[in-house]
């Protein structure tokens, strides 16, 4: 009996030891909460153009959360407009120790986020540090930058408009576009020389494809003699291939809302630089009020824009509200065929 006592008593023993050695090798390592992230960038303003969108515009850089061992941690970038406290970010799984952005990429995520082609925009930036579901997370310090997206203007089927206006070159011609790609084409052309009114429009950049000329009555022809223009002025030309039809409407931009010194009563009148090609002026604006862009001081011709705002004008549009007053500098911009748009930039 003594000889099994010890047997059992020393088999126990034994089980005790084993059962204290798996209990100490269970022992887990419970995770607190990180350290914050430190976010760096190569630049606080930023105003982006579409000649380097293939650019780098901005890198964010950060250092990695220390959760006092080896986890794999995930990290987010976090991109809101200033004063959204990052309810509406745009989120970005990043790897590494950075984040690059190109000036066209840069350009593509502002615009998504809603921001108008430009206009000056403040964002917030942030990293967010995620381990697991029952691991609290960690945020980086918040980086401020400010921010100009540029308009991405579109590639719409074109008619090219070489004329003696610009020395009868149509691979340097303005253009008019279709932007619903039907065949009908608008855009707008300088005629500023009175000694150079004429034109016609090509399907290509060159005179050896398909030319159009004056058929007689609007009617577009490939045998017709040159188009021509009534006076020098800013004209609004049209041409319909469907029917091979085409006109041109003499315009005089102006700025018109409850807004504007004149109320919607009257047009005040915008200047065209042939330089810049945009229509152009100071104006005090009032704030609760909004505006519009329309010719010749009537309603046959009016751009508004579009439903959220995005800076892109449209015939029709809807109103522009105005919430701060003050002396604005109002760029109007029809230069780019089918794609027009507009700043309003307080002085």
């Amino acid at each position: 009996m003594k000889l099994i006592f010890t047997k059992i008593f020393a088999f126990s023993s034994i089980a005790l030891l084993m059962l204290a050695s798996c209990k100490k090798d269970e022992t887990k390592v419970v995770a607190g909460k990180g350290t914050k992230v430190a976010l760096t960038a190569t630049a606080s303003t930023i105003v982006l153009s579409s000649a380097n969108a293939g650019d780098n515009a901005i890198s964010f850089k950060y250092t990695p959360s220390d959760y006092g061992f080896k986890a794999a941690v995930s990290y987010t970038l976090q991109i809101d407009v200033k004063g959204n406290n990052f309810a509406n970010s745009k989120d970005v799984s990043i790897s590494g120790l950075s984040k690059i952005y190109t000036g066209g990429g840069l350009n593509t995520l502002l615009l998504s986020m809603g921001l108008i082609a430009g206009n000056p925009a403040q964002l917030e930036t942030r990293v967010k540090s995620e381990l697991a579901a029952n691991v609290e997370t960690t945020y980086s310090n918040v980086l401020t930058i400010t921010v100009t997206p540029y308009f991405d203007i579109p590639v719409y089927p074109s008619l090219y408009v070489p004329g003696a206006y610009q020395g009868w070159s149509p691979a340097t011609a303005e253009k008019i576009a279709s932007p619903a790609d039907n065949k009908i084409y608008e855009g707008y052309v300088n005629f500023s020389d009175a000694g150079s009114l004429e034109f016609k429009y090509t399907s290509d950049p060159d005179w050896t494809h398909t030319n159009y000329g004056d058929g007689g009555g609007g009617v577009l022809n490939t045998t017709g003699g040159n188009l021509k223009v009534p006076s020098t002025g800013y004209f609004l030309l049209k041409g319909n291939l469907n029917d091979n039809t085409w006109s041109a409407t003499k315009t005089q931009w102006g700025i018109i809302g409850d807004a504007t010194p004149k109320g919607w009563d009257a047009s005040t009148a915008l200047t065209y630089d042939a330089t810049s090609k945009v229509w152009a002026g100071v104006v005090h604006l009032t704030a609760g009020g909004a505006c519009k862009f329309r010719a010749n001081d009537a309603w046959d011709l009016n751009l508004g824009d579009n439903k959220p705002a995005n800076g892109v004008l449209k015939y029709g549009g809807e109103n522009i509200p105005v919430t701060v007053a003050g002396d604005y500098k109002v760029t109007l911009n029809l230069s780019h065929a089918g794609y027009y748009y507009y700043n309003l930039l307080k002085q």
